[in-house]
């Protein structure tokens, strides 16, 4: 059990429960379903002798905020706190008296919040997107109509793929290659204004590799070659 303080969040077991339950809720998912899949994927917390109190109450408090407490949920959360089986586990687990004492009332207060039905749902947080990317590559060609370029590409901080593509001064242009393979060592060279080197990682395994390209009567010739 990782204890930061008395509080019902304040260790690493309730949150754990308590965020993944929103993870989940907030992408959709309806309270019952999420409840189940808390307890299946966390089933190690709920049937650990240090764990399983505090993954109650994180479970608890999740369900009470989105107006889905489960009767056995509470009445197990009940039992633990007015039997003293917590405060017991924080005993055996070297709290001194003032601890138990600051903990005591936490749980006290926590059992009359979630013994009051709320009066509304916690209103779903959409999550977060954002695209990122970390550019590798970009050449011009030596007629300056043209560049390639090579980017790793990230959703919310997580890699997707790296992507290469080439854009025509107009604005338009099309993807020529990608993988899967983050800081992989990638480098292009222009020959001349229709042909362009690609030198790569031997093994590299691309789930796209196009060898020419046209535009507007202007065609590109990509020759792949490992370093």
């Amino acid at each position: 059990m990782g204890v930061w303080n008395t509080e019902i969040k304040g260790n690493d077991t309730t949150l754990d429960i308590y965020s993944n339950f929103f993870d989940k809720y907030n992408k959709g998912g309806n309270q019952v379903f999420v409840s189940n899949k808390i307890k299946q994927e966390f089933n190690d917390y709920f049937t650990n002798y240090e764990d399983k109190n505090n993954s109650f109450f994180g479970l608890a408090l999740a369900q009470w905020e989105t107006k889905s407490l489960e009767s056995e949920i509470y009445k197990t959360v009940k039992q633990i706190i007015e039997n003293g089986t917590d405060l017991k586990l924080w005993k055996e687990l070297g709290a001194d008296e003032k601890t138990i004492k600051n903990r005591k009332s936490e749980l006290d207060n926590f059992l009359k919040l979630i013994s009051t039905e709320k009066l509304k749902a916690k209103r779903r947080v959409k999550p977060k997107f954002e695209f990122t990317m970390n550019e590798l590559v970009q050449m011009t060609s030596p007629d300056k109509t043209k560049v390639f370029k090579v980017n790793e590409e990230f959703t919310n901080g997580n890699y997707i793929h790296t992507s290469g593509i080439i854009e025509w001064n107009s604005g338009n242009g099309a993807g020529i290659m990608y993988y899967t393979g983050e800081g992989k060592s990638i480098s292009a060279k222009w020959i001349d204004n229709q042909t362009l080197e690609l030198f790569h990682e031997p093994n590299l395994t691309f789930n796209k590799k196009e060898s020419r390209l046209f535009f507007k009567g202007d065609k590109v010739i990509i020759e792949y070659k490992t370093k």
